[in-house]
Protein backbone atom coordinates (compact mmCIF):
# COMPACT_ATOMS: atom_id res chain seq x y z
CA UNK A 1 0.00 0.00 0.00
CA UNK A 2 1.41 3.42 -0.78
CA UNK A 3 0.61 4.68 2.36
CA UNK A 4 2.68 2.98 4.68
CA UNK A 5 5.35 3.68 2.04
CA UNK A 6 4.77 7.69 3.33
CA UNK A 7 4.12 6.83 6.69
CA UNK A 8 7.35 5.67 7.87
CA UNK A 9 9.63 8.19 7.22
CA UNK A 10 7.05 10.84 7.78
CA UNK A 11 7.29 8.35 11.82
CA UNK A 12 10.70 8.20 11.51
CA UNK A 13 10.66 12.32 11.12
CA UNK A 14 8.66 13.08 14.01
CA UNK A 15 10.51 10.69 16.79
CA UNK A 16 13.93 12.26 15.46
CA UNK A 17 12.45 15.51 15.91
CA UNK A 18 11.01 14.87 19.39
CA UNK A 19 14.60 13.57 20.53
CA UNK A 20 15.90 16.51 19.16
CA UNK A 21 13.22 18.50 21.51
CA UNK A 22 13.83 16.80 24.72
CA UNK A 23 15.82 18.29 26.75
CA UNK A 24 16.99 19.84 30.72
CA UNK A 25 17.30 23.49 29.06
CA UNK A 26 15.01 25.57 27.97
CA UNK A 27 15.00 26.67 24.52
CA UNK A 28 17.10 29.41 23.77
CA UNK A 29 19.89 31.27 25.11
CA UNK A 30 19.85 30.11 28.87
CA UNK A 31 22.26 31.36 31.81
CA UNK A 32 22.66 28.29 34.35
CA UNK A 33 22.55 30.15 38.04
CA UNK A 34 26.10 30.38 39.37
CA UNK A 35 26.95 29.01 43.36
CA UNK A 36 26.15 31.73 45.88
CA UNK A 37 29.51 33.99 46.41
CA UNK A 38 29.78 33.28 50.27
CA UNK A 39 28.55 30.69 52.75
CA UNK A 40 24.96 30.89 54.64
CA UNK A 41 24.58 31.36 58.35
CA UNK A 42 21.81 31.06 60.05
CA UNK A 43 21.53 34.53 61.77
CA UNK A 44 18.75 36.44 63.27
CA UNK A 45 17.14 38.79 60.81
CA UNK A 46 14.07 40.78 60.82
CA UNK A 47 11.81 41.06 57.86
CA UNK A 48 12.88 43.02 54.98
CA UNK A 49 11.27 45.86 54.70
CA UNK A 50 10.57 47.45 50.51
CA UNK A 51 8.80 50.61 49.98
CA UNK A 52 8.84 52.50 46.28
CA UNK A 53 8.57 56.35 46.27
CA UNK A 54 7.43 58.20 43.85
CA UNK A 55 9.29 61.58 43.11
CA UNK A 56 7.61 64.87 43.58
CA UNK A 57 8.58 66.47 40.38
CA UNK A 58 8.97 65.98 36.89
CA UNK A 59 12.64 64.10 35.92
CA UNK A 60 13.74 60.57 34.40
CA UNK A 61 13.38 59.01 37.67
CA UNK A 62 10.20 57.36 37.34
CA UNK A 63 10.26 55.96 40.97
CA UNK A 64 12.80 54.40 44.34
CA UNK A 65 12.84 51.19 45.64
CA UNK A 66 14.01 51.67 49.26
CA UNK A 67 14.84 48.64 51.47
CA UNK A 68 15.34 48.57 55.39
CA UNK A 69 16.13 45.32 57.53
CA UNK A 70 17.30 45.27 60.65
CA UNK A 71 19.08 42.03 63.02
CA UNK A 72 21.43 40.74 65.63
CA UNK A 73 25.22 39.83 64.78
CA UNK A 74 25.71 39.25 68.30
CA UNK A 75 27.37 35.96 67.37
CA UNK A 76 29.43 36.87 64.12
CA UNK A 77 32.96 39.20 63.98
CA UNK A 78 32.17 42.28 62.06
CA UNK A 79 34.86 44.37 61.16
CA UNK A 80 35.02 48.47 59.60
CA UNK A 81 36.10 47.15 56.23
CA UNK A 82 32.81 45.04 56.29
CA UNK A 83 30.58 45.73 52.56
CA UNK A 84 26.95 44.98 53.26
CA UNK A 85 25.13 44.14 49.74
CA UNK A 86 21.17 42.88 49.30
CA UNK A 87 21.19 40.46 46.59
CA UNK A 88 17.62 41.06 45.05
CA UNK A 89 16.06 40.80 42.03
CA UNK A 90 18.90 40.72 39.23
CA UNK A 91 21.01 43.13 40.84
CA UNK A 92 23.26 43.97 43.96
CA UNK A 93 22.10 46.86 46.24
CA UNK A 94 24.71 48.71 48.34
CA UNK A 95 23.75 48.76 51.90
CA UNK A 96 24.88 50.87 54.93
CA UNK A 97 24.83 50.03 58.43
CA UNK A 98 24.26 51.69 61.92
CA UNK A 99 23.88 50.50 65.35
CA UNK A 100 20.86 51.05 67.18
CA UNK A 101 20.38 52.00 70.36
CA UNK A 102 19.86 48.43 71.02
CA UNK A 103 22.84 47.15 69.69
CA UNK A 104 20.95 45.78 66.49
CA UNK A 105 22.29 46.73 63.59
CA UNK A 106 19.89 48.27 60.81
CA UNK A 107 20.83 48.21 57.21
CA UNK A 108 19.08 50.54 54.04
CA UNK A 109 19.90 51.05 50.53
CA UNK A 110 17.69 52.27 47.27
CA UNK A 111 17.32 51.10 44.08
CA UNK A 112 16.12 53.94 40.96
CA UNK A 113 14.62 53.08 38.02
CA UNK A 114 14.57 55.64 35.08
CA UNK A 115 12.62 56.79 32.31
CA UNK A 116 13.96 58.09 28.60
CA UNK A 117 14.86 61.84 29.12
CA UNK A 118 12.56 63.74 27.43
CA UNK A 119 12.35 67.52 26.07
CA UNK A 120 11.61 70.32 28.88
CA UNK A 121 12.36 66.92 31.76
CA UNK A 122 14.78 67.44 34.33
CA UNK A 123 17.80 64.63 33.64
CA UNK A 124 18.11 63.12 36.79
CA UNK A 125 21.98 61.15 36.40
CA UNK A 126 21.31 57.48 36.35
CA UNK A 127 22.82 54.77 38.84
CA UNK A 128 23.96 51.79 37.50
CA UNK A 129 23.78 48.78 39.91
CA UNK A 130 25.84 45.60 39.55
CA UNK A 131 23.81 42.61 38.65
CA UNK A 132 24.18 39.07 39.00
CA UNK A 133 22.66 35.93 37.86
CA UNK A 134 22.07 33.61 41.19
CA UNK A 135 18.83 31.77 41.25
CA UNK A 136 17.56 33.12 44.65
CA UNK A 137 13.49 31.82 43.80
CA UNK A 138 11.65 35.21 44.55
CA UNK A 139 14.10 35.63 47.75
CA UNK A 140 16.57 38.38 49.19
CA UNK A 141 20.06 37.59 50.36
CA UNK A 142 22.17 39.93 52.83
CA UNK A 143 25.72 39.48 51.79
CA UNK A 144 28.74 40.40 53.91
CA UNK A 145 32.04 41.04 52.40
CA UNK A 146 35.60 41.73 54.14
CA UNK A 147 39.02 41.36 53.67
CA UNK A 148 38.73 38.44 56.37
CA UNK A 149 35.30 37.48 56.07
CA UNK A 150 32.74 36.27 53.26
CA UNK A 151 29.11 35.20 54.66
CA UNK A 152 25.21 35.67 53.60
CA UNK A 153 21.72 35.12 55.33
CA UNK A 154 18.27 35.43 54.30
CA UNK A 155 15.85 37.72 56.06
CA UNK A 156 12.90 36.10 57.99
CA UNK A 157 10.33 37.84 55.68
CA UNK A 158 9.95 40.03 52.85
CA UNK A 159 7.02 43.19 53.34
CA UNK A 160 6.46 45.58 50.38
CA UNK A 161 4.66 48.75 51.62
CA UNK A 162 2.39 50.68 50.45
CA UNK A 163 4.08 53.13 47.65
CA UNK A 164 4.09 57.04 48.40
CA UNK A 165 4.42 60.18 46.73
CA UNK A 166 7.15 62.50 47.63
CA UNK A 167 5.82 66.29 48.31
Amino acid sequence: MKCDAFLFPLLLWMVVLLLACQSNEPLGLSVKPMELPCPTRVIKLDTLFQQAVLPGRASNLIKQRMYWLEGSLANESVDESTDWTLVVDSVLIPLRARTLQDGRLRWSGSRSFYAPVTSGMTAMEETILESHVWDLEGLALLLARSESDCWSAFPAAWVVKETIAAP
